[in-house]
């Protein structure tokens, strides 16, 4: 009898064990795929949301009164605009967050002013 049980456990046992180790296998691909597809998400939300504070920082640039300029400051106003769009770039890339004023003091570095 106890033969007979022990028989019948090793046969059981090794008909279970392929089955648990493959199990096994594809929970942890499938829960490293899952944790890519988070990163992922969260870049993108990340990227997303830096693209929007630059249009509401456009939107408030534009809402400010411009005075009436010469072809020298129109042409500087234009270097600024351009350095400021690269610094909200390269800010975007590394996920930083940033107040207006720093993003301006950037620009004016950038230009030598």
């Amino acid at each position: 009898m106890l033969s007979l049980t022990r028989v019948v456990a090793t046969r059981t046992t090794s008909l279970m064990a392929p089955k648990a180790v493959a199990a096994s296998g594809i929970s942890t691909r499938m829960f490293s795929i899952a944790n890519d597809l988070a990163k992922k998400t969260k870049v993108e939300e990340d990227r997303y949301i830096r693209s929007k504070e630059h249009e509401d920082y456009l939107k408030r640039k534009a809402a400010e009164p411009a005075p009436s300029m010469t072809a020298e400051e129109l042409a500087a106003d234009r270097a600024h605009a351009a350095a400021v769009d690269e610094a909200f770039e390269i800010l975007s890339k590394t996920g930083c967050a940033v107040k207006d004023e720093t993003i301006e003091a950037l620009a004016s570095w950038k230009l030598g002013k």
